[in-house]
């Protein structure tokens, strides 16, 4: 995970998770991704083991640091945020050296092959329509079909470098809107048809082994058009429509088959926007608006 001087405890899903392992009786233990290291095929770390504390003035204290040797290990989480970069790549690649009796959440060469912009597209009945692209010609003629559309970057998270582009805009506003999306065509981007009902906000389901476990609606701050928690937007209660169900049923075997324990699902107006399983957030709200102790289920399931 990132530094726990980073950590913002009164939020924050990998505290809250740390902290049920805790109340379970687990022992935790902390890594930077650059303490990772092999000796020949077997992977150790520098790792300190922490006290996790209910206080989110004082959540952490950390007893010790030595050399352990990771296959002694009952779990793994990566808990890294993005963005997905060479230095994610080396962790992944590291921790495949892991053996099968480690539980690794979640699995490594799925977060290596599953961008999580892109992996929606695995579900393509479940999604908006879609363009990948750095093609400015390309996506100009995506636009023409719609009035409005979504721009993200492939690699993008935290709503970062997301625009919206309108169909009556005037074209070289468009067109340069379009060359510093692309980096001048240099960098793909994903262009998807507008969905107005993201004006009500959108839906993060997180899912264990595939099924719900409930939800929250992320809502825009006024002013602001993006729902991201990084931008301003806040958590709302929200239910699981019958929808919801449905698109978490379709992926759920999906999930299950390559290793992905704990994810978390953006859905807007009943369609799949993205597929967070590198460090899905939103445990706490939902686990709050419940009245549930989510995080609690999470790790008793891994005990078993």
């Amino acid at each position: 995970m990132d530094p726990l001087d980073r950590v913002k405890a009164h939020k924050d899903t990998t505290y809250f998770l740390m902290l049920a392992a805790r109340a379970r009786g687990h022992e935790v233990f902390y890594i930077d991704p650059g303490a990772l290291f092999l000796r020949h095929n077997a992977v150790f770390a520098m790792a300190s083991q922490v006290e996790v504390l209910a206080d989110i003035k004082r959540p952490f204290e950390v007893k010790d640091t030595q050399t352990l040797a990771l296959e002694s290990m009952d779990v793994v989480w990566i808990r890294q945020d993005p963005p997905f970069d060479r230095r994610y790549l080396y962790v992944t690649l590291i921790l495949d050296y892991l053996p099968s009796q480690v539980q690794v959440i979640n699995r490594p060469s799925t977060i290596r092959d599953w961008n999580e912009k892109l992996a929606a597209l695995r579900y393509p009945e479940l999604t908006p329509r879609t363009l990948v692209s750095r093609s400015e010609v390309e996506i100009e003629a995506f636009l023409q079909d719609q009035d409005r559309i979504t721009v993200k970057p492939v690699d993008g998270h935290g709503g970062k470098g997301i625009i919206f582009l309108e169909k009556n805009t005037p074209q070289e506003q468009r067109k340069q809107q379009l060359s510093d999306a692309t980096h001048q065509e240099r960098h793909w981007v994903i262009a998807q048809e507008y969905l107005p009902a993201a004006r009500e906000g959108d839906k993060r389901i997180l899912l264990l082994d595939g099924q719900p476990l409930g939800a929250i609606l992320r809502v825009h701050a006024e002013g602001v058009e993006l729902n991201n928690l990084d931008q301003g937007g806040s958590a709302q209660p929200s239910e699981l429509t019958e929808r919801d169900k449905q698109i978490c049923a379709l992926m759920q075997q999906d999930l299950v088959d390559h290793g992905v324990r704990f994810a978390g699902i953006d859905v807007i107006g009943g369609m799949l926007i993205e597929v967070n399983i590198t460090s899905p957030t939103g445990l706490q709200e939902m686990s709050r608006f419940d009245r549930r102790d989510h995080h609690l289920r999470i790790i008793e399931t891994l005990e078993g």
